[in-house]
Protein backbone atom coordinates (compact mmCIF):
# COMPACT_ATOMS: atom_id res chain seq x y z
CA UNK A 1 0.00 0.00 0.00
CA UNK A 2 1.12 3.56 -0.60
CA UNK A 3 2.32 5.57 2.37
CA UNK A 4 -0.50 8.08 2.06
CA UNK A 5 -3.11 5.34 1.69
CA UNK A 6 -1.71 3.41 4.63
CA UNK A 7 -1.94 6.44 6.91
CA UNK A 8 -5.44 7.32 5.72
CA UNK A 9 -6.60 3.77 6.42
CA UNK A 10 -4.98 3.73 9.87
CA UNK A 11 -6.59 7.02 10.84
CA UNK A 12 -9.98 6.02 9.43
CA UNK A 13 -10.05 2.66 11.21
CA UNK A 14 -8.90 4.25 14.47
CA UNK A 15 -12.01 6.44 14.33
CA UNK A 16 -14.26 3.51 13.42
CA UNK A 17 -15.19 5.35 10.22
CA UNK A 18 -16.31 3.58 7.07
CA UNK A 19 -14.94 4.33 3.63
CA UNK A 20 -18.39 5.60 2.63
CA UNK A 21 -18.46 8.17 5.45
CA UNK A 22 -14.89 9.30 4.77
CA UNK A 23 -15.55 9.62 1.05
CA UNK A 24 -18.62 11.77 1.72
CA UNK A 25 -16.69 13.99 4.15
CA UNK A 26 -13.89 14.57 1.65
CA UNK A 27 -16.15 14.90 -1.39
CA UNK A 28 -14.75 11.96 -3.35
CA UNK A 29 -16.12 8.56 -4.33
CA UNK A 30 -15.77 5.47 -2.18
CA UNK A 31 -13.84 3.97 -5.09
CA UNK A 32 -11.27 6.75 -4.77
CA UNK A 33 -10.79 5.94 -1.07
CA UNK A 34 -10.51 2.22 -1.86
CA UNK A 35 -7.85 2.86 -4.51
CA UNK A 36 -5.83 5.00 -2.12
CA UNK A 37 -5.97 2.50 0.72
CA UNK A 38 -5.18 -0.45 -1.53
CA UNK A 39 -2.18 1.29 -3.06
CA UNK A 40 -3.58 1.43 -6.60
CA UNK A 41 -3.57 5.21 -6.26
CA UNK A 42 -0.19 6.47 -5.07
CA UNK A 43 -1.33 9.87 -3.86
CA UNK A 44 -4.15 12.38 -3.77
CA UNK A 45 -4.64 16.08 -4.37
CA UNK A 46 -7.14 16.09 -1.49
CA UNK A 47 -4.59 15.54 1.29
CA UNK A 48 -5.77 18.55 3.31
CA UNK A 49 -9.41 17.45 3.05
CA UNK A 50 -8.56 13.93 4.22
CA UNK A 51 -6.58 15.42 7.10
CA UNK A 52 -9.52 17.57 8.22
CA UNK A 53 -12.02 14.71 7.97
CA UNK A 54 -9.75 12.42 9.99
CA UNK A 55 -8.60 15.02 12.52
CA UNK A 56 -4.97 14.52 11.55
CA UNK A 57 -2.14 16.83 10.56
CA UNK A 58 -1.80 17.22 6.80
CA UNK A 59 1.98 16.79 6.96
CA UNK A 60 1.52 13.42 8.66
CA UNK A 61 -1.01 12.29 6.04
CA UNK A 62 1.14 13.49 3.14
CA UNK A 63 4.68 12.71 4.28
CA UNK A 64 4.41 10.73 7.50
CA UNK A 65 6.08 13.53 9.47
CA UNK A 66 5.20 13.57 13.16
CA UNK A 67 2.80 11.15 14.82
CA UNK A 68 -0.76 10.04 14.24
CA UNK A 69 -3.12 11.70 16.71
CA UNK A 70 -4.84 9.46 19.22
CA UNK A 71 -8.44 8.62 18.23
CA UNK A 72 -10.01 10.75 20.96
CA UNK A 73 -8.08 13.87 20.03
CA UNK A 74 -8.48 13.19 16.30
CA UNK A 75 -12.25 12.95 16.71
CA UNK A 76 -12.34 16.28 18.58
CA UNK A 77 -10.20 18.00 15.94
CA UNK A 78 -12.38 16.65 13.14
CA UNK A 79 -15.58 17.70 14.92
CA UNK A 80 -14.20 21.17 15.56
CA UNK A 81 -13.52 21.55 11.84
CA UNK A 82 -17.05 20.39 10.99
CA UNK A 83 -18.62 22.73 13.55
CA UNK A 84 -17.13 25.81 11.87
CA UNK A 85 -19.64 26.75 9.14
CA UNK A 86 -17.59 29.78 8.08
CA UNK A 87 -14.77 27.57 6.83
CA UNK A 88 -15.09 27.40 3.04
CA UNK A 89 -14.76 24.12 1.16
CA UNK A 90 -12.46 24.84 -1.77
CA UNK A 91 -13.15 23.35 -5.21
CA UNK A 92 -10.76 20.89 -6.81
CA UNK A 93 -7.26 22.24 -7.45
CA UNK A 94 -7.73 24.95 -4.83
CA UNK A 95 -6.75 25.07 -1.16
CA UNK A 96 -7.85 27.17 1.78
CA UNK A 97 -5.20 28.95 3.85
CA UNK A 98 -6.04 30.28 7.34
CA UNK A 99 -5.91 34.04 7.86
CA UNK A 100 -4.57 35.32 11.19
CA UNK A 101 -4.48 38.80 12.67
CA UNK A 102 -0.84 39.86 13.03
CA UNK A 103 -1.68 40.73 16.65
CA UNK A 104 -2.48 37.10 17.44
CA UNK A 105 -0.52 35.51 20.27
CA UNK A 106 2.88 34.07 19.41
CA UNK A 107 4.78 31.27 21.11
CA UNK A 108 8.49 31.03 20.40
CA UNK A 109 8.18 33.13 17.27
CA UNK A 110 5.55 30.88 15.72
CA UNK A 111 1.81 31.09 15.51
CA UNK A 112 0.26 29.73 18.71
CA UNK A 113 -1.26 26.29 18.15
CA UNK A 114 -4.55 27.46 19.67
CA UNK A 115 -4.74 30.68 17.67
CA UNK A 116 -8.05 31.00 15.85
CA UNK A 117 -8.09 32.16 12.20
CA UNK A 118 -10.15 35.26 11.53
CA UNK A 119 -11.02 33.97 8.04
CA UNK A 120 -9.81 31.69 5.25
CA UNK A 121 -8.39 32.61 1.85
CA UNK A 122 -8.70 30.37 -1.20
CA UNK A 123 -5.66 29.92 -3.46
CA UNK A 124 -5.17 27.89 -6.64
CA UNK A 125 -2.84 24.97 -5.91
CA UNK A 126 -0.98 25.38 -9.20
CA UNK A 127 -0.32 29.03 -8.35
CA UNK A 128 0.93 28.10 -4.87
CA UNK A 129 3.25 25.44 -6.31
CA UNK A 130 4.73 28.00 -8.70
CA UNK A 131 5.26 30.36 -5.76
CA UNK A 132 6.79 27.96 -3.23
CA UNK A 133 7.68 24.30 -2.78
CA UNK A 134 6.46 24.41 0.82
CA UNK A 135 3.46 22.23 1.72
CA UNK A 136 0.20 24.17 2.13
CA UNK A 137 0.00 23.19 5.82
CA UNK A 138 3.07 25.41 6.39
CA UNK A 139 1.48 28.48 4.78
CA UNK A 140 -0.54 31.16 6.54
CA UNK A 141 -2.06 34.48 5.61
CA UNK A 142 -1.58 37.33 8.08
CA UNK A 143 -3.49 40.58 8.20
CA UNK A 144 -1.11 43.46 8.84
CA UNK A 145 -1.82 46.02 11.56
CA UNK A 146 -0.17 49.42 11.87
CA UNK A 147 1.96 51.57 9.58
CA UNK A 148 5.51 50.44 10.38
CA UNK A 149 6.00 48.90 6.92
CA UNK A 150 4.37 51.64 4.84
CA UNK A 151 4.42 52.17 1.92
CA UNK A 152 5.23 48.50 1.21
CA UNK A 153 2.56 47.19 3.57
CA UNK A 154 -0.40 49.15 4.84
CA UNK A 155 -2.78 48.58 7.71
CA UNK A 156 -5.23 45.85 6.71
CA UNK A 157 -3.07 44.36 3.95
CA UNK A 158 -2.76 40.59 3.81
CA UNK A 159 0.51 38.76 3.34
CA UNK A 160 1.16 35.10 2.56
CA UNK A 161 3.78 33.73 4.95
CA UNK A 162 5.93 30.69 4.23
CA UNK A 163 6.50 29.29 7.73
CA UNK A 164 9.12 26.84 6.45
CA UNK A 165 11.44 29.73 5.52
CA UNK A 166 13.01 30.66 8.85
CA UNK A 167 16.64 31.27 7.84
CA UNK A 168 17.45 34.97 7.76
CA UNK A 169 20.40 34.39 5.43
CA UNK A 170 17.97 35.06 2.61
CA UNK A 171 17.13 38.73 2.85
CA UNK A 172 13.52 39.79 2.61
CA UNK A 173 10.44 40.66 4.64
CA UNK A 174 9.87 38.36 7.61
CA UNK A 175 7.39 37.87 10.42
CA UNK A 176 9.31 37.94 13.70
CA UNK A 177 8.07 36.88 17.13
CA UNK A 178 8.69 39.45 19.86
CA UNK A 179 7.53 38.27 23.29
CA UNK A 180 3.84 37.41 22.76
CA UNK A 181 3.24 39.26 19.51
CA UNK A 182 4.30 39.17 15.87
CA UNK A 183 5.83 41.97 13.83
CA UNK A 184 6.70 42.34 10.14
CA UNK A 185 10.13 43.75 9.34
CA UNK A 186 12.59 43.88 6.45
CA UNK A 187 15.69 41.83 7.25
CA UNK A 188 19.14 42.56 5.82
CA UNK A 189 22.37 40.72 6.63
CA UNK A 190 25.86 42.19 6.85
CA UNK A 191 28.03 40.33 4.27
CA UNK A 192 31.01 39.94 6.63
CA UNK A 193 29.70 39.73 10.18
CA UNK A 194 26.54 37.82 9.19
CA UNK A 195 24.66 39.90 11.76
CA UNK A 196 21.25 41.19 10.74
CA UNK A 197 19.26 44.40 10.87
CA UNK A 198 15.50 44.69 11.32
CA UNK A 199 14.17 47.66 9.40
CA UNK A 200 10.80 49.29 9.02
CA UNK A 201 10.06 50.65 5.55
CA UNK A 202 8.44 53.61 7.31
CA UNK A 203 11.40 55.91 8.22
CA UNK A 204 9.63 57.10 11.37
CA UNK A 205 10.39 53.75 13.03
CA UNK A 206 13.70 52.75 14.57
CA UNK A 207 16.07 50.29 12.88
CA UNK A 208 17.59 47.54 15.02
CA UNK A 209 21.13 46.76 13.88
CA UNK A 210 23.80 44.17 14.64
CA UNK A 211 21.46 41.41 15.83
CA UNK A 212 22.33 37.75 16.13
CA UNK A 213 20.02 35.93 13.67
CA UNK A 214 20.14 32.76 15.75
CA UNK A 215 18.56 34.59 18.70
CA UNK A 216 15.58 35.90 16.72
CA UNK A 217 12.28 34.02 16.73
CA UNK A 218 11.27 33.78 13.07
CA UNK A 219 7.71 32.80 12.20
CA UNK A 220 8.28 32.83 8.43
CA UNK A 221 9.05 34.81 5.29
CA UNK A 222 6.54 36.95 3.44
CA UNK A 223 6.24 35.65 -0.13
CA UNK A 224 3.14 37.46 -1.41
CA UNK A 225 1.24 40.66 -0.68
CA UNK A 226 -2.45 41.33 -1.29
CA UNK A 227 -4.44 44.50 -0.76
CA UNK A 228 -7.67 46.21 -1.67
CA UNK A 229 -7.27 49.37 -3.73
CA UNK A 230 -9.42 52.21 -2.48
Amino acid sequence: MSGVGTRIKRAREALGMTQVVLAKSVGVSQQAVMELESGRAKGTKHTAKFARALGQDAMWIELGEGRMREPGKAARVAKKAIDKPRVPIPPDNYERIPVFDIRTNSKGGALAHDAEPIAYAIFALDWLRDLTRTHVSKLAVMQVAGDSMEPTLCNGDRVLVDMAQKSLRREGVYVIGVEDTLIVRRVTMHPRSKRVALRSDNPRYETYNDLDPDRLNVAGRVIWIGRTLG
